[in-house]
């Protein structure tokens, strides 16, 4: 039999279609068909989605590492201005004689030792001027400032009595007033002080075997090395003045950075301070009863009792009190730029997910596919969104820089999503869809207390509208989609 017979017989139906003619069709077309079903589909955009966050992450790490940039160039400005000022003080240390028994392999003995009371003022008034700029090095910069203190206050005359609830012989005649300042390389003039209106009295660097309480440290670690400083001044003062109570004012030129911290060392400390800056942040045990803010800066005004502070008049201790519990004014910068991008990351994920599914309801709407590397073209085209907000926020501030990278990329991917589904209104749809979503991420940005209830309101509506749009479609890929 010939070929052409057995040709002529196939078409009869007499003889079967040949392995060749029939298994490529079937192949090629299972394959196309499986891509094509939407379940198979919605799968791949999961997988995609998943596989996006490893140049995330790499976006993420180069955030931190200009962030740690950015601090370095601040402490290097920091370090030839002058770093974030705390002061304590002053207080008047007086040495007390003790006897403490020690025993030494059974046998007991009694030496006499040195300790320390430190006594309080019963009234301290500070003022303070903050006179603000900010400092720039290469294209960082760092809010700095230059603060006047005017001190005035006075100890009573009850301070015999008051050392009598310490343990020890008072030593009067070694007695000396001293202040803590978190970095006296920012120290500005010469700090001198009048006892009773008199004349102006020089203090010396140190504060002799007083220790003060580094940053960032509670009362609870004041007694470890770790936690406590030795930078400050000190003043020796007459026993006959320290019998009899005195006031003292005194005037403090100190430079630094960033933020400024009071301790409240009188049993009632009344505090007020104003800065050329308009974005203050009230931080602190004790927050302001009065404060003033404008756009030319801010006033602001403490007064501490002596009761709401928890701390006696006279302690035993030769570190000083309060110094956890402190009055601070921190200069905002307008916007740190590099935690905002850092926050907008951690959204990453839930905003590639809502692209991609408004991408994928408007491939089913449209018939049109969209093949998956049009997809992970989509998706690195949002990835670079956030490279363009950290780099154009460097030069031009996070509103100009995060404006200018929405747009851009929201025009991008809607005009290529336009032109993959061969649909001028499937871009248009998906522009409304992106501008809507980076301008609820701005919002969510701006109103972090809000940002869970926000995101979790998105994320609802989100799947919400998916269910919604995808209702009758067939996942199976069966039968077409209604």
């Amino acid at each position: 039999m010939t070929d052409q017979d057995n040709e002529i017989d196939r078409q009869a139906g007499v003889l079967p279609p040949s392995a060749e003619t029939f298994a490529e069709p079937s192949r090629a077309g299972g394959f196309s068909t499986l891509m094509r079903s939407p379940g198979v589909k919605f799968i791949i955009i999961g997988v995609l989605t998943v596989l996006l966050l490893i140049p995330t992450l790499l976006v993420w790490a180069l955030v931190e590492e200009r962030a740690e940039r950015a601090n370095e160039v601040s402490a290097r400005i920091s370090a030839g201005w002058g770093g974030p000022q705390i002061v304590n003080g002053p207080y008047l240390a007086v040495p007390m004689s003790v006897n403490r028994s020690q025993n030494n392999n059974g046998t007991i003995t009694t030496m006499r030792v040195t300790e320390w009371a430190l006594l309080m003022p019963e009234e301290m008034k500070v003022n303070t001027k903050l006179d603000t700029e900010a400092r720039k090095l290469s294209i960082y910069s760092l809010p700095v400032y230059n603060a006047k203190m005017k001190f005035s206050g006075r100890f009573g005359t009850d301070l015999r009595q008051s050392l009598a609830q310490v343990e020890g012989v008072p030593d009067l005649d070694r007695a000396f007033l001293v202040m803590n300042i978190a970095d006296i390389s920012g120290i500005r003039s010469n700090a001198d002080i009048k006892i009773d209106g008199g004349a102006a009295l020089p203090f010396q660097p140190g504060m002799k075997s007083i220790k003060g309480l580094k940053s960032g440290y509670s009362e609870y670690d004041s007694t470890q090395a770790y936690a406590q400083s030795d930078t400050g001044i000190n003043r020796p003062i007459d026993r006959a003045i320290i019998e009899k109570g005195f006031t003292f004012e005194m005037d403090l030129s100190l430079n630094g950075s960033a933020k400024f911290s009071l301790a409240p060392a009188g049993q009632t400390t009344m505090f007020t301070a104003s800065a050329n800056w308009p974005d203050p942040g009230f931080e602190g045990l004790f927050l302001p009863e009065t404060k003033t803010i404008t756009k030319q800066g801010f006033e602001a005004a403490w007064t501490i009792p002596y009761l709401a502070r928890g701390v006696d008049k006279v302690i035993a201790s030769n570190v000083l009190p309060l110094g956890g519990n402190l009055m601070s004014v921190n200069l905002v910068e307008p916007v740190k730029f590099y935690q905002i991008v850092s926050r907008t990351l951690k959204y990453s994920v839930g905003f590639i997910s809502l692209m991609f599914f408004a991408v994928f309801i408007i491939e089913l709407k449209g018939g049109r596919m969209v093949h998956w590397v049009q997809y992970v073209l989509t998706g690195l085209a949002l990835i670079i969104f956030y490279i363009m907000l950290l780099a154009l926020s460097e030069h031009l501030g996070f509103i100009i820089a995060y404006g200018i990278a929405a747009t851009a990329t929201m025009l991008l991917i809607a005009s290529y999503v336009g032109t993959v589904t061969g649909s001028r209104r499937s871009g248009v749809s998906l522009a409304v869809v992106l501008g809507l979503s980076y301008a609820v991420m701005y919002l969510i940005l701006r109103e972090d207390e809000y940002a869970l209830l926000a995101g979790a309101l998105i994320s609802f509506v989100t799947i919400a509208a998916t269910m919604y749009f995808t209702r009758n479609i067939d996942w199976s890929g069966s039968r077409e989609a209604k």
